[in-house]
C-alpha cells in the first residue's frame, strides 16, 4: 500500500463529512498524525482533494448501501467480461443482458445519491451516473466506490470498459492479417453499440423528465383554467343580480 493510499484509508471517515467541512477535517487529521510521527501519513493526508458535490452524493450512497454497490462490481465485472467475449465474435446475446443489469445496478444507487442532494440532485444526475458505470468497470475507481473515498466525477466515455478504452485480450502472434481485421471491426462495434446504449439511455431519461416537467406544467395550467372558469361563472351571476336589482328600482 502506498502512503497516498494509507492517507485515504486513514482520511476514510472525513469523506463521510459534507464537503465544506472537509478540509478542516483533513487538516485537524493531519496535525494529529503529525503529533503522533506520522509524518509521511501526514503530509499525504494534508493533499487529499475535497470531493465535489458528486463525488460526495456518490461516496454517501456508497455508505448507505455497500451491498447494492458489491453489486454494482460484480455486474461490472460480467459486463468486462461479456464485453472480451463479443469483441471475440461470440455472446452478443450476454453483452446485452450484463449493459442491463449494469444498468438496474447503476439506477439503483443513482437513486440514493440524488436522494442525498435533495433539491440539487436533478443537475447532477448525468455525472452521477456516469460516475457509477466508470466504478463498476475500473478497479481503482471500483476500490474508492467501496471504500467511499471517491474525490472527482468519472470524465465522459470512461464507464464503457474495455471497449471504451480499457485494456483488452489480445490475439496470438499466429493471427493472419484478415483476422486482425475482423477482430478490429469486432472491437470497434462494440465499442459503438455500447456507447450507442448509453447515449440512448440518457437521453430516455432527459426525455422522461422533461414530459414529467409539462404533465406538471399542464396540470397547473388545467387547474389555473378551471379556477377562472369559476370566476368568470361567479362574476356572471353577480352581475345577473345587479341587473335583476337594477331592473326593480
Amino acid at each position: 500500500m502506498t502512503v497516498e493510499d494509507e492517507a485515504r484509508v486513514r482520511a476514510k471517515e472525513l469523506y463521510g463529512l459534507a464537503p465544506e467541512g472537509f478540509i478542516e477535517g483533513r487538516d485537524a487529521l493531519a496535525v494529529q498524525l503529525a503529533d503522533e510521527g506520522e509524518h509521511q501519513v501526514a503530509a499525504a493526508i494534508k493533499k487529499l482533494r475535497k470531493p465535489t458535490v458528486v463525488a460526495w452524493a456518490v461516496n454517501t450512497a456508497s455508505r448507505e448501501r455497500p451491498a447494492d454497490v458489491a453489486a454494482l462490481l460484480r455486474a461490472g465485472d460480467d459486463l468486462r467480461q461479456a464485453q472480451v467475449a463479443a469483441i471475440s465474435g461470440k455472446g452478443s446475446d450476454d453483452l446485452r443482458t450484463a449493459t442491463q443489469a449494469r444498468r438496474t445496478k447503476v439506477a439503483a444507487l443513482a437513486e440514493v445519491a440524488l436522494q442525498a442532494l435533495g433539491a440539487r440532485g436533478g443537475a447532477h444526475r448525468d455525472a452521477i451516473v456516469l460516475t457509477l458505470e466508470a466504478a463498476s468497470v475500473d478497479p481503482e475507481l471500483g476500490g474508492r466506490l467501496r471504500d467511499g473515498t471517491l474525490d472527482r466525477e468519472a470524465a465522459p466515455g470512461s464507464g464503457l470498459g474495455p471497449a471504451g478504452g480499457f485494456q483488452l485480450l489480445q490475439g496470438g502472434d499466429g493471427a493472419g492479417e484478415d483476422d486482425a481485421t475482423t477482430e478490429e471491426d469486432r472491437r470497434r462495434e462494440a465499442k459503438e453499440a455500447e456507447r450507442a446504449a448509453v447515449v440512448a439511455e440518457r437521453e430516455a431519461e432527459r426525455a422522461a423528465r422533461r414530459a414529467e416537467q409539462l404533465r406538471a406544467k399542464a396540470r397547473d395550467a388545467s387547474a389555473s383554467a378551471e379556477a377562472a372558469e369559476a370566476e368568470a361563472r361567479r362574476l356572471a351571476d353577480e352581475a345577473k343580480t345587479l341587473r335583476r336589482r337594477a331592473a326593480r328600482t
